[in-house]
């Protein structure tokens, strides 16, 4: 039996009256806002608590230095930075950490590491903010993580990416045995608990995720509980290995602005109707566009829904700010069981929450007392 998910019957808005049809889709453990708890493990519109929804993400993890400038600098220049921090940094990485400060929320977080030694900076953060790091893989050979240096100009809001990085990629084999495991620990911390994860989100890196994306679906078809997961996939980079076949596999597809314009794209609805083609029939696409916030198109019924950004008094660092709109937008589906069109606003003001402060500490904590 189908589950039942709300759309906005209006196309264009996100604030619109809604409908509820079934879908095997990303619909699949998405709860109606009318529901009552019924022990599944998801928490109604209203905050009532009951288990814990798993959630599982797969990653890269960099160890960021992020100079911030008022103008991005001339090309053979000196330019001196108004701030400089470093802090842990990774796409879903960064998801983890704002999903973690969700006490309906649990989550586990998978990636590859360098030694426990070098990795104890990474892990930090992500651990005071319970996410569980024991599914990670440390490869005791490596002595420094993956590096990023950022350029983040305050005047356009832009920041400009270097990464370098000597460590493997996670395998099949190590996703594999680590995913298990943590299935297992999942199920013996909450009794009752069948389907241990209910949203499991990777980044789009290539070939490797496609195979562990059919491992996790070989999984729950086995054990009949497909239709209680949703399976999301991150697309920040459009010239990886393997991205057409991601999305085919993917319920929940997250796209980046980057992603559209490398494409030839400068408007993320046309984006969102032409890759849609390649993509699940029953996916449903988001793409956020920074400052004009982001659009969403559920390809079974062709409805689309946009919000625009939150607003804030000034933008202070918008590093991660994609990665939080992933979070919120797994928050407001898999866990609160909000439609499609509050999700996607409730992503958009978190996303902007973001860009007013440094880092990710307390944000949830901060759009609870703004709504």
């Amino acid at each position: 039996m189908h589950k039942m998910f709300k759309l906005h019957s209006k196309a264009s808005s996100a604030t619109s009256s809604t409908t509820s049809f079934g879908s095997t889709g990303p619909g699949n453990g998405y709860s109606n806002n009318n529901n009552n708890n019924n022990n599944n493990g998801y928490s109604n519109s209203n905050g009532q608590s009951g288990p814990k929804v798993g959630v599982f993400l797969v990653g890269a993890t960099y160890l960021d230095t992020i100079m911030h400038v008022n103008t991005f600098p001339t090309e053979d220049t000196k330019h001196r930075a108004e701030r400089v921090e470093k802090r842990r940094g990774g796409n879903a990485a960064n998801a983890a950490e704002v999903l973690g400060q969700d006490s309906r929320t649990k989550v586990w977080y998978m990636s590859s590491l360098p030694s426990p030694a070098a990795s104890k900076m990474l892990l930090r953060a992500l651990e005071e903010n319970n996410v569980k790091t024991e599914a990670c893989v440390f490869h005791s050979s490596q002595h420094a993580p993956p590096q990023a240096y950022i350029i983040s100009a305050s005047n356009t809001g832009t920041r400009t990416i270097i990464s370098h990085s000597t460590l493997p990629d996670l395998t099949l084999d190590e996703f594999v045995k680590k995913f298990d495991a943590s299935c297992m620990r999942f199920s013996s911390d909450i009794v009752g608990m069948g389907c241990p994860f209910r949203w499991v989100h990777f980044e789009g890196r290539g070939v490797d995720v496609s195979r562990m994306i059919e491992y996790v679906e070989s999984v729950y078809i086995r054990q009949g509980w497909r239709h209680k997961l949703t399976i999301s996939v991150e697309f920040e980079k459009g010239d990886r290995p393997g991205i057409q076949r991601l999305l085919q596999q993917a319920d929940v597809c997250f796209f980046s602005k980057l992603y559209a314009e490398t494409l030839g794209f400068d408007r993320p609805e046309d984006f969102l109707s032409s890759v849609g083609e390649f993509c699940k029939p029953t996916a449903t696409l988001f793409c956020c566009w920074g400052a004009a916030g982001a659009v969403g198109l559920h390809l079974e019924s062709r409805t689309r829904f946009s919000s625009s950004a939150g607003v804030i008094p000034m933008v202070v660092d918008t590093v991660g700010a994609g990665d939080t709109f992933i979070a919120g937008m797994i928050l407001a589906l898999g866990v609160r069981g909000y439609d499609i069109g509050r999700s996607l606003r409730f992503a958009c003001e978190l996303a902007s929450l973001k860009c007013s402060q440094y880092g990710f500490k307390s944000l949830l904590q901060s759009i609870s007392r703004g709504t």
